[in-house]
């Protein structure tokens, strides 16, 4: 269900979908056009009963349902693509040496096979909700940059963080 959600999230792949879906019912339409000219003209029963009416008739209800459908399914993709509101800008960096990194998600990282400066550097995160300033981590354990930042690339080739680039800085946001 979580591939679904992050599916609809991604506008773009939602959009070539239902462009896909468009010209898929464009496609069916003009076929279904087509047949009915064609079974019009090989009509030669001149008492007006042409034994291919039937055909048309339960052709065109198809096609009909299935373009209802094919429009539905669009519209649903089309809804739940564009009409969530965009996610709120995280609270901007402040250096102060007080001050917080606003929590964007509530989630910790567990410490299980994690050495002792991996350790240290998600024992920051997870005091700081799920998310933390890489320069509040610096300054909290003492590190030089180069190393947080090896600690956090090793972490984040776990999966268990990702960095998003912050004017300056980088916001570490649990996964």
């Amino acid at each position: 269900m979580g591939e679904i959600r992050e599916f609809l999230g991604n506008r773009a792949a939602v959009g070539i979908v239902a462009a896909l879906l468009l010209l898929f019912a464009v496609s069916v339409f003009f076929y279904n056009r087509t047949l009915s000219d064609l079974a019009a003209g090989s009509c030669s029963d001149e008492a007006g009963a042409c034994p291919h009416e039937k055909i048309v008739e339960t052709q065109n209800a198809v096609i009909a349902a299935l373009l209802l459908v094919l429009a539905i399914v669009a519209g649903y993709l089309a809804y739940f693509a564009y009409s969530k509101p965009p996610s709120p800008a995280p609270e901007q960096h402040t250096s102060e040496p007080g001050a917080k990194a606003a929590p964007l998600r509530k989630r910790k990282i567990l410490v299980s096979e994690l050495d002792a400066d991996e350790s240290r550097a998600v024992a920051i995160i997870n005091e700081s909700g799920g998310t933390a300033f890489q320069s509040d981590i610096i300054r909290k354990t003492g590190f030089s940059k180069v190393k947080v930042s090896r600690v956090l690339d090793r972490l984040e080739q776990k999966g268990l963080l990702e960095r998003k680039r912050r004017g300056m800085t980088n916001l570490v946001v649990a996964k």
